[in-house]
């Protein structure tokens, strides 16, 4: 122990008391001890005193250690409580160690006192180190539980966020989609108007061609529906719908009409109307609405 150890010993033969104490001087125990014969006094000095351990006769006048037992196990269940007596047989004995006590020793072989003190204070501190443990689990699960509704109340408004990020996403989109064709589509129809070189003409329909493909949730339906378009079949796709011909596609796209056509057909494949009658710019249109 590192502290004193206080002892109370309930015992009206003064004698007794002094060879118990003897006992435990003899041990090495570092301890200081009161001793009290009466109920009054006991209970006075178990709130005064504070004791840290208790050695109890069995049979004192007008008191017993039976009562001083039940007292402790009421109101100080962590006390350990050993009965010295001189006449307790094996059956009570058996008894009051069932009712909550914790050792008996004899007065005629006090030579168990000391072992029987060390054993009892080492299991309090075995109690009491488990009792830490659990205090110091139940601790953790609450700081655990804590932590887990942060993180739950983070998901939430890291949802909300995200929610509100896509919204600003959509709200942007809409923002360049509108601003395409009320500020550059009108420019570039003016452009078209004028006197322009062949490929002055076709440089400017290229620029309108890929700022349609850019703007077009025709083309964003494609993608999200997987079909695997590649960036050039994108590109014939957005011609196809805005009727333009094979022969205008050659131009702006500089390629040839093969290659259109060789285009056309995988398109068709892979929206499966390959080898069906079914008009490849009408099915465009249907998708993209």
């Amino acid at each position: 122990m590192n502290k004193t150890l206080r002892i109370l010993i309930l015992e009206d033969m003064a004698a007794d008391a002094e060879l118990m104490e003897d006992e435990l001087n003899q041990a090495g125990l570092d301890f200081v001890s009161k001793r009290v014969a009466t109920k009054a006094d006991f209970v006075k000095q178990m709130d005064e005193y504070m004791p840290d351990l208790i050695l109890s006769d069995y049979s004192l006048p007008g008191f017993s250690g039976k009562s001083a037992l039940n007292i402790v196990l009421n109101q100080y269940p962590d006390i350990p409580f050993i009965f010295v007596s001189g006449a307790l047989g094996e059956e009570l004995a058996v008894e009051l160690m069932k009712k909550g006590a914790t050792d008996y020793v004899l007065k005629d072989n006090l030579l168990r006192l000391a072992p029987s003190v060390n054993r009892a204070l080492n299991e309090l501190n075995l109690r009491s180190e488990r009792k830490k443990a659990e205090e110091d689990l139940k601790r953790s699960e609450s700081e655990l539980q804590m932590k887990s509704k942060i993180l739950e109340e983070a998901n939430i408004a890291l949802k909300v966020l995200l929610k509100h990020r896509e919204e600003d996403k959509i709200n942007l989109e809409e923002n360049i989609l509108s601003n395409v064709k009320t500020l550059i589509f009108p420019s570039i129809e003016k452009l078209k108007n004028l006197k322009l070189t062949e490929t002055q003409l076709t440089h400017v329909n290229i620029i309108e061609s890929h700022l349609k493909e850019v703007i077009s949730p025709f083309l964003n339906n494609l993608s999200t529906k997987h079909y695997d378009f590649t960036p050039r079949e994108l590109e014939i796709a957005a011609l196809v719908k805005e009727g333009r011909t094979t022969k205008e596609m050659t131009e702006y796209l500089n390629i040839s009409a093969m290659a259109v056509d060789f285009h056309r057909k995988n398109i068709r494949l892979k929206l499966g109307i390959k080898n069906m009658k079914t008009n490849l710019r009408s099915m465009l249109l249907s998708m993209s609405s």
